[in-house]
């Protein structure tokens, strides 16, 4: 009698199995924490990194008093490098759903983080002329006891939307160290 039962529930499980295996999911699979609320850096970028693949790129660094200028020709992965605070602006999270309050002036969408919420991105401004964007400006400031962090970062855009230029600029202060400044210049050439 045990052993039929328990071959009775293996058959039951086997059964389901079968079932569960042949229903296919009709909606594709997308990213829950992911939403559509806010400027779409993320995507936009990864299309301007396509569209830039093979430019030129002089940049200029200042890390406090010391100055360093490079010319380079970013591959697909150096361009997601060179941009990752862009990318790490990108606010389009579940958790921040509710984070930013966002108005359109003119040709200008402003998503500003609402005074109680807490974010790194304080305020990112997206610029267009014509429909296209121009510029895109990020505010960024972390504070807490021990530390203090701002970054001003910018994309400027020509007419035809492709990348010109990229600034970043900040300062940082651990307690107890002294301050550190960096900016970065740089400038895309056809």
């Amino acid at each position: 009698m045990k052993s039929s039962l328990k071959g009775f529930l293996w058959l039951m499980v086997l059964a389901y199995l079968g079932v569960a295996c042949t229903e296919e999911e009709s909606v594709p699979f997308s990213n829950p924490t992911q939403i559509d609320a806010y400027f779409p850096m993320a995507d936009f970028l990864e299309q301007k990194i396509a569209q830039s693949a093979g430019a030129d790129v002089s940049k200029t660094i200042r890390f406090n008093d010391e100055e360093e200028r490079v010319k380079f020709i970013p591959d697909k992965e150096a361009w997601r490098k060179e941009l990752d605070f862009f990318f790490q602006s990108d606010i389009n999270k579940a958790a921040l759903a509710s984070s930013y309050e966002t108005r359109e002036e003119d040709n200008l969408l402003i998503h500003a983080l609402k005074p109680d919420e807490k974010n790194n991105i304080r305020e990112i401004k997206v610029s267009k002329k014509e429909g296209k964007v121009r510029e895109i400006g990020i505010v960024a400031i972390k504070n807490n006891l021990f530390y203090h962090s701002e970054v001003y970062g910018e994309l400027t855009f020509d007419e035809n939307e492709q990348l010109s230029t990229y600034s970043l600029e900040g300062n940082q202060k651990v307690w107890f160290l002294t301050g550190t400044s960096l900016e970065v210049q740089a400038e895309i050439e056809e």
